[in-house]
């Protein structure tokens, strides 16, 4: 298996653990692991972030509470503390992690093909937010040409986006659709060709004959020398309590069974990058076609 990176880029701020805050998983992380699922009525009461992760799991509005973890102005210190609990595990750092990692992916490629003076085309698969196409794109030159198409289908992550996007530079070149990928990519979608397509996020929830289609179309969509960036959870310590307490189910696969899937759909292993991000709790992988 190729070489994974566990990427030590200091110029990103990652979020790692403190040697208090290792000692403390000492205690925190076998009492999640305990905790019976019926606990979770209780664990929501903690903070209103609390509720809205467990009540929207999987969706944007649980990603969105991740992403941005200040405190709320009506919660006391109670509800804070316990919020530092849900925002400072492993798995919510990994998250906020795994965002800027694959910012600095997708801004390094349009970088590139920008100093080619390429027109750049993007693809965000089950874009949510699409925080990391929009941040990676913002302060470019102004000879930059460049144009995205957000898919997702979820109505108010649609909406929430086109919010977020008001006031950026390339607002007029992005365009939204309220769709499936597979529906996407087979009808409007069809004769487009992208030279960086995003899916992270969403291989979670595929079982791997799904992902490896999308992984196809997701190939043939890209320009010869496109990338193709995207992510999976990993095993952890955290699983249990985020599958069965929290509710938040998803597919679980290693570096190695990710980058199988990625060969399973044409895409070759020695033009993949393979990263871990700090936590070591999600690989990301940039595949060049």
């Amino acid at each position: 298996m190729k070489g994974i990176i566990i990427d030590d880029d200091r110029g990103l701020n990652y979020e790692s653990n403190s040697p208090v805050r290792k000692m403390a998983n000492m205690f925190f992380n076998p009492v999640l692991r305990m905790l019976p699922s019926g606990s979770i009525e209780v664990l929501k009461k903690t903070h209103p972030s609390a509720q809205v992760i467990v009540d929207h799991a999987t969706t944007y509005k649980a990603m969105e509470v991740l992403y941005n973890r200040t405190p709320r102005a009506d919660t006391n210190r109670f509800q804070n503390f316990f919020l530092s609990i849900w925002l400072g595990t492993n798995n919510s750092k990994a998250v906020r992690n795994r965002l800027r990692l694959v910012k600095r992916e997708i801004r390094n490629k349009i970088l590139e093909l920008a100093s080619e003076n390429r027109e750049i085309n993007i693809l965000n698969i089950a874009s949510g937010s699409s925080r990391a196409v929009l941040e990676s794109s913002e302060e470019l030159g102004d000879n930059v040409k460049l144009s995205a198409v957000f898919i997702d289908k979820d109505h108010e992550a649609i909406s929430f986006s086109q919010q977020l996007a008001k006031g950026h530079k390339y607002n007029s070149s992005f365009r939204w659709f309220n769709d499936s990928a597979d529906v996407f990519l087979n009808t409007r979608g069809l004769l487009m060709r992208f030279n960086i397509v995003e899916i992270v996020g969403l291989l979670e929830y595929l079982n791997d004959e799904d992902a490896v289609a999308l992984f196809s179309k997701a190939y043939s969509k890209l320009d010869p020398d496109g990338i193709l960036v995207t992510a999976n959870i990993i095993k952890n310590v955290e699983r249990r309590f985020i599958h069965e307490v929290v509710g938040w189910k998803m597919r679980y696969r290693s570096a190695d069974e990710l980058s199988s899937l990625l060969i399973s759909a044409g895409f070759n292993l020695d033009k993949m990058k393979i990263f871990y991000e700090p936590q070591r709790v999600h690989c990301v992988i940039v595949a060049q076609k």
